[in-house]
């Protein structure tokens, strides 16, 4: 076993719009990281509202100055902030978590030691929903939505990982600038682009299956319509990844998109005629529909953040 390093800083940037509720929640949980004595703590909170509207909660939080510092991005987009993160990191190393997320006493511990333990580039872990006042949703969204790879032990190679819950060390990643391309700032899929770059030049990118934090899910965003924009706006921006970084993009645009045509043949009939044998069939057949559309349509950059309440979306 790898030994963790005698002395180091670990920042946690956190991206955040008109969100001062959820925010706050989040931070907190990030200030009570159980973390070895060796191992500082500081959390860089980027405001991308265009008035600054985070400034008044954060300067007045009994961390500010210490743990605890604000940013403010006024361009609006995902990536600008992640970048304006970033830039103001002074971590080892650089972990991020959405605004509307609260991440396990033990995260940022158990992401740390696995990156030293498997001398890691990247590490992710599980992000589990929580509902706004239900336990279920009378249908289950998460081998749709959620990536959670619950058989994958700690150390397992991945490609891809989810902006919200994930390590750099930002001396062995972020060797290009901006690393977040602000292209894909309004439309997202910048986390993805960035990433599989990592993974193509031959970058370390771990699961950590014990490094876990939790989203909320109010009731308008659990809705099943909200689940199929999610997964439109998701295959959208993994497609165009693949596309964008692929050495021959015309014929892997052949490739995808013929894939999805054969894709959208088989499941919207199914999603048409499974409706009366329960949500979950019927779900699981429109939410193929909704992949197939955005394999289809990945060159058309919705816009999905740069708005109110959306910058961990």
């Amino acid at each position: 076993m790898r030994r963790l390093d005698p002395v180091v800083l670990i920042s946690v940037v956190i991206c955040t719009v008109d969100r001062e509720e959820m925010a706050r929640k989040t931070v907190d949980s990030v200030l009570g990281q159980s973390l070895e004595s060796e191992t500082g703590l500081e959390i860089v909170v980027v405001d991308n509202s265009g008035e600054g509207s985070a400034h008044p909660w954060i300067s007045a939080h009994p961390a500010f100055g210490e743990k605890l510092r604000y940013v403010h991005e006024r361009a609006a987009g995902i990536s600008h902030a992640r970048n304006a993160g970033i830039a103001a990191a002074r971590g080892a190393y650089v972990a991020f978590i959405d605004d509307d997320e609260m991440a396990k006493p033990d995260w940022l511990k158990n992401l740390y030691r696995a990156m030293i333990e498997h001398d890691a580039d990247v590490a992710t872990g599980p992000v589990f929903p929580v509902f706004e006042d239900r336990e279920t949703l009378g249908w289950d969204p998460e081998p749709f939505i959620f990536s959670t790879h619950k058989a994958m032990q700690t150390g397992h190679r991945v490609q891809f990982a989810r902006g919200g819950n994930v390590m750099f060390r930002p001396d062995r990643c972020f060797d290009v600038a901006p690393p977040f391309d602000p292209e894909l700032g309004l439309s997202g899929g910048e986390d993805t682009q960035l990433i599989y770059r990592l993974h193509l030049q031959g970058r370390k990118i771990i699961w950590v299956a014990d490094a876990v934090v939790h989203e909320f899910w109010p009731n308008a965003k659990a809705m099943l319509p909200a689940f199929l924009h999610r997964k439109l706006i998701s295959a959208r921006n993994s497609t165009y990844v693949h596309i964008v970084n692929d050495r021959n993009p015309l014929i892997a645009t052949v490739r995808i998109g013929a894939k999805a045509l054969v894709q959208l043949a088989i499941f919207a009939p199914l999603a048409a005629l499974s409706a009366p044998f329960g949500r979950q069939p019927s779900a699981r057949f429109r939410m193929h529909v909704m992949s197939a559309l955005g394999k289809i349509t990945y060159w058309k950059r919705a816009r999905y953040y740069g708005g109110a309440g959306e910058a961990g979306a």
